[in-house]
């Protein structure tokens, strides 16, 4: 995939999103009574979590993709990349002690290194059904990427509203939201699916990917 039909396919992707979010801001506007209100509320609240969970995996999908299709040589690529495509060895490693057959891995692995980059989108990506701010952390670094300080300061949103407010509803409980508190939690989910796409298009840009950068 080459940089202009990743860049489309992840705007096309971050739009479709921000747009239904975007709806719920115009039916809290157009009035209804306390019942319906706070339906829409948890309505919100869920989708805002499905959104940032959705886009935060698709959006990643892309990027391995788009690095697949620039043929980079194993070696030539940052070292969580590079993991990535021979980590079936680790898993053969860990399970034999014997000398001559972990020697095998090694060359495997060496041989490895020289071939061109392919990987599966979700050998690289796990959002483990739960995206909080540890498990984004440990996704993007797993990406090559630079865990930026944006993400650092919206940890208490992402684990306390964004993470919290949806098990909440998604696991049964009748809890309950204000629109104000749904109204924010809809805009600072906009802005943080803004951020990544931001920081996936510009390292697809500069190939953050590749080592040295």
């Amino acid at each position: 995939m080459d940089l202009e039909k990743f860049s489309d396919k992840v705007q096309r992707d971050l739009s479709l999103r921000k747009l239904e979010l975007s709806r719920f801001s115009i039916l809290f506007q157009e009035g209804s009574d306390k019942p319906q209100l706070e339906l829409l509320c948890r309505a919100a609240t869920v989708l805002s979590y499905a959104h940032w969970e959705g886009f935060v995996k698709a959006a990643s999908a892309l990027y391995i993709r788009h690095i697949n299709g620039q043929q980079v040589p194993v070696a030539d690529l940052k070292y969580p990349l590079q993991a990535a495509y021979i980590s079936s060895h680790f898993h053969r490693a860990s399970q034999s002690s014997k000398l001559l057959f972990l020697g095998d891995i090694l060359d495997q692995i060496d041989k490895d290194r020289k071939a061109v980059f392919s990987a599966r989108p979700d050998k690289c990506i796990d959002t483990e059904s739960n995206l909080s701010s540890t498990v984004f952390k440990s996704l993007i670094l797993g990406l090559g990427l630079t865990y930026r300080a944006d993400y650092e300061t919206r940890h208490a949103f992402i684990d306390g509203q964004l993470l919290f407010g949806r098990n909440q509803v998604a696991h049964g409980e009748l809890a309950r939201f204000t629109r104000e508190e749904a109204e924010e939690r809809l805009v600072a989910v906009r802005d943080l699916l803004d951020l990544y796409s931001e920081q996936l298009l510009d390292a697809a840009r500069d190939r953050a990917y590749m080592a040295g950068t």
